[in-house]
């Protein structure tokens, strides 16, 4: 079943030879594909009553993707919500289970793999992908496709505008209104150009060194997302991690980073409660008092989805813009074909 909307005029606008084309248009991808109410509605009757779980199935920028949106709808689920990046799933995962797989690209090994576990099982079982192995090879699944031609990390907001409102209406949660969020973003884009925090001033501060994304709720996939745009666009080694946790740990560690050239980036977030933000200081103060500026990055987003798709967006341009500045190719996947090659995979 496919929902998708002209991709062919929206395409005129996306230079898909340029990461940072890709990347400038989030807005645009967040809104190009709506799923019909009817399908939804559909989804409800059928699953909703019997269900005991979601899976989401996936690697990279796929599995990426229902990492955020599982981290937005957290504290709504009144049923488990997993991840699983893995060849198959958890062995507890049932046909009384939704599995919801994820491959852009539809070559993913691991997400064949596992999609096929799923199926086997008896799973409700929703694959979203633009093609591929998996689009031609696995029956018994409701198919969402993608619009082909991006690259996969590039494709995260078309993937959350169609996994948000699956999990939503499993859920039984209202309904979020993504385009709203769209607008939102590309106005806050125009203002990015003028503050000390824009994505190319961030760049310049990471170029050179290795960053430590620290989120903390619901702002922690967005850390690990902006690690992994760290590693693919430009190239560079980076770190996650998360709070409270990091405080109880890693800390430890803090009087290393102006040794051997590490940046804290401290993603802040308006739902710091007085608990959390004296944590989040005193963490800052730590690295401060151990030589290590952090960079305490607060954009000042109203609302959840806002920051959590607002820091997304700001860190890959931050991304783009620090391939550029390095001289490096954010287009390239060298090392990663590399592996496929040798693994004999798609």
């Amino acid at each position: 079943m496919e929902f998708i909307t002209d991709f062919e005029n929206a395409l005129a606008k996306i230079d898909i030879n340029s990461m940072m084309s890709m990347t400038n248009n989030f807005p645009l991808l967040l809104r190009l594909i709506r799923i019909h109410d009817d399908f939804i509605e559909g989804v409800h009757r059928s699953l909703r009553s019997s269900l005991e779980g979601i899976c989401i199935t996936g690697v990279g920028g796929s599995a990426i993707a229902g990492d955020i949106c599982r981290a937005y709808l957290s504290g709504y689920e009144l049923i488990p919500i997993i991840s699983s990046r893995d060849y198959s799933i958890p062995q507890y995962v049932n046909k009384n289970w939704a599995v919801i797989s994820i491959s852009y690209s539809g070559h993913t090994a691991e997400t064949i793999s596992a999609t096929r576990d799923a199926s086997k099982r008896g799973c409700s079982l929703f694959l979203i992908t633009s093609g591929g192995y998996i689009a031609d090879n696995i029956r018994n699944t409701q198919k969402f496709r993608l619009p082909p031609g991006l690259k996969p990390r590039a494709a995260l907001p078309l993937i959350v505008s169609i996994v948000l409102p699956i999990l939503e209406t499993l859920l039984g949660v209202q309904r979020t209104n993504l385009n709203s969020v769209s607008e939102s973003l590309e106005q806050l884009h125009v203002k990015w150009d003028s503050i000390c925090a824009s994505p190319s001033s961030c760049a310049q501060l990471i170029k050179r060194r290795i960053p430590i994304f620290i989120g903390w709720k619901h702002l922690a996939p967005v850390a690990y997302r902006a690690r992994c745009q760290m590693n693919e666009n430009a190239k560079i080694l980076a770190i996650n991690s998360e709070l409270p946790e990091a405080s109880h740990n890693e800390i430890e560690g803090a009087a290393t980073c102006a040794k051997h050239g590490f940046l804290p980036v401290l993603l802040r977030s308006r739902e710091e409660d007085l608990e959390m933000k004296k944590r989040f200081e005193e963490t800052i103060e730590i690295f401060i008092d151990n030589g290590c500026n952090p960079l305490n990055l607060d954009l000042k987003l109203q609302s959840r989805i806002q920051e959590i798709l607002g820091y997304t967006y700001h860190l890959d341009l931050t991304s783009c813009f620090l391939a550029d500045f390095l001289g490096v190719d954010a287009m390239s996947g060298e090392r990663i074909n590399q592996i496929k090659a040798k693994l004999k995979e798609f």
